[in-house]
C-alpha cells in the first residue's frame, strides 16, 4: 500500500475493493510506477507509446492501459485538452453543457472549435431586439442561444472559440485571459485586456468572453471569441446593436470597433492558433505530457443521452426564441459597465404576475434568480427592492452583486409606490 502511494488516486482507489485482492492491487500499482518512471526515462524511440523495440515494450506490459497509451500525466492530473472541426454551434454548446453537468471536470478543460455562420445571443437576450430574424432566414444563417450571457454576436469559420471549464474552486478568469494573451504572443500578436472581458489589438477589439457558474455542480465555464477573418459585413447585416451602447462607445458602427487578425497578420489561421493554444495550455499548467483528444459526432461523448438531450432542447423554438409576450410594464436602460435592462412586467391588482428581464449582462444566474423572486412581488419601490434585497445572500462574487445592486437601485427608482 505503501509502493501504491506513487499512483495516481483512481488506482489508489482500486486498493479498497475488497480485503482478498489488496496486495495484489497494490503490487500491480507498485510494479506500474515503476515502470512507468522507467518509461518515461527511455529515449524518445524507446517510449512505450511509440516503440516497438522489445525492452520498451516489455516495460509497458507492466503499464495500466491509460499509461501505455501516452497519456499518464492526463490520467493522473484530469487536466484535459479538446480540439473539434464539427462546424454544428448546436455539437459545441451541448458539449460544453455535457462537461459541465454530466461529465466529472475535476481539473481544468480546454475546448477549441470554430462554427459555420451563426449568430448567438446571450442566455436573456431579445432575439427581435437584437437582430435581424427575416434576414437570417433568407440568407440560410442559424440564430442559436447561448447559456451563458453577453451580447448578441456573429460567428463563422473565420472565428476560433476557446472554452475553459474547471472546477469553480481553481476557476480563474484573469489566468485564462493570460493563456489566450500568451497562445496570441506565441503567434506575434502582443494584444492586452480591456474592460471587463474585451480584448484588443491596438485599440480594436478582436475577442470577447463570456461566462457561467453551476453552483450545485461547482463548476464554471469561459468561452470567447477570436476574430481572424470573419465577415464583417455580416455584422452590418444581420445585428441591430443597442443604441445606447454605440453611444456610450462613440461609434457609429458594429464593424468600427471590432478588426479581423489577419488585417495585421496575414498567415495566421485557426489550426495555427489552436497549436499556440495548447502549447500554452500546457506550458502554464505543467501539463506537457497531456494529449490533445478530438470531438466530433462520432465520438463516445457525443452518443451519451444527456448530450443528445441537450442537443434537442437548444434546437426547440421555445429555447432558440423565448418568447415575448405583452406586458403592462416596460422598463429599460443602459447602465455602464453592467450591461442593457430591458425589464417587462405583467402587474394584476397590484401584484407583479409575470417578469422577464431580457440582458447583455455577463452573469445570466443574477437575471435568472431575479426573474423568479419579482413574480408575485408587490408592484412598488417597496415591493421590488424587497424582492430584489433577498437575492443578496445567493451572491457572493463582485461581478454578481454589482448586477444585482445596479438593478434593484435602478427599478425600485423607476416605478412609483
Amino acid at each position: 500500500l505503501k509502493f501504491a502511494s506513487l499512483v495516481p488516486s483512481g488506482y489508489r482507489r482500486q486498493l479498497t475493493a475488497s480485503p482478498t485482492n489488496r496486495l495484489a492491487l497494490a503490487t500491480r500499482a507498485a510494479m506500474a510506477a515503476v515502470a512507468a518512471a522507467t518509461a518515461r526515462m527511455l529515449p524518445g524511440p524507446l517510449r512505450a507509446h511509440r516503440c516497438r523495440g522489445e525492452a520498451a515494450v516489455a516495460v509497458a506490459a507492466h503499464c495500466p492501459a491509460a499509461w501505455r497509451s501516452g497519456s499518464s500525466r492526463s490520467f493522473a492530473s484530469g487536466i484535459r485538452m479538446l480540439r473539434s472541426e464539427e462546424r454544428d454551434i448546436v455539437f459545441h454548446f451541448a458539449a460544453e453543457e455535457f462537461f459541465m453537468n454530466s461529465a466529472k471536470v475535476t481539473a481544468p478543460l480546454m475546448y477549441l472549435w470554430r462554427p459555420d455562420p451563426v449568430v448567438t445571443i446571450g442566455r436573456h437576450q431579445n432575439p427581435w431586439k437584437e437582430c435581424r430574424l427575416a434576414q437570417l432566414e433568407e440568407d440560410g444563417v442559424a440564430l442559436q442561444r447561448r447559456r451563458t450571457g453577453g451580447g448578441c454576436i456573429f460567428q463563422d469559420p473565420g472565428c476560433s472559440v476557446f472554452t475553459f471549464i474547471s472546477p469553480s474552486g481553481q476557476f480563474n478568469i484573469d489566468k485564462n485571459l493570460e493563456i489566450v494573451l500568451g497562445a496570441l504572443r506565441r503567434c506575434g500578436v502582443n494584444a492586452e485586456k480591456k474592460g471587463r472581458n474585451d480584448l484588443v489589438f491596438e485599440g480594436r477589439k478582436m475577442s470577447g468572453s463570456a461566462f457561467r457558474h453551476v453552483p450545485d455542480r461547482g463548476v464554471s465555464l469561459h468561452h470567447g471569441t477570436i476574430l481572424i477573418d470573419t465577415d464583417f459585413q455580416a455584422l452590418q447585416r444581420y445585428l441591430t446593436p443597442d443604441k445606447r451602447k454605440l453611444q456610450a462607445k462613440g461609434i457609429a458602427s458594429v464593424g468600427a470597433r471590432v478588426m479581423n487578425l489577419r488585417e495585421q497578420f496575414s498567415d495566421l489561421s485557426h489550426g495555427g492558433l489552436c497549436d499556440a493554444f495548447e502549447a500554452e495550455f500546457r506550458e502554464v499548467y505543467g501539463a506537457h505530457e497531456t494529449e490533445v483528444e478530438i470531438l466530433d459526432a462520432s465520438s463516445p461523448t457525443a452518443s451519451e443521452a444527456a448530450f443528445q438531450a441537450v442537443v434537442a432542447e437548444l434546437r426547440s423554438p421555445e429555447w432558440r426564441l423565448g418568447r415575448t409576450p405583452d406586458f403592462s410594464h416596460k422598463l429599460d436602460t443602459r447602465i455602464d459597465g453592467v450591461g442593457v435592462l430591458d425589464v417587462h412586467l405583467e402587474v394584476v391588482g397590484g401584484k407583479i404576475q409575470e417578469a422577464v428581464i431580457f440582458s447583455d449582462a455577463l452573469f445570466p444566474e443574477v437575471i435568472s434568480q431575479a426573474m423568479v423572486a419579482l413574480k408575485d412581488a408587490t408592484y412598488g419601490r417597496h415591493g421590488i427592492r424587497s424582492a430584489l434585497d433577498g437575492l443578496r445572500p445567493e451572491f457572493e462574487e463582485e461581478g454578481p452583486k454589482v448586477l444585482l445592486q445596479a438593478l434593484t437601485d435602478w427599478l425600485s427608482a423607476e416605478v412609483d409606490d
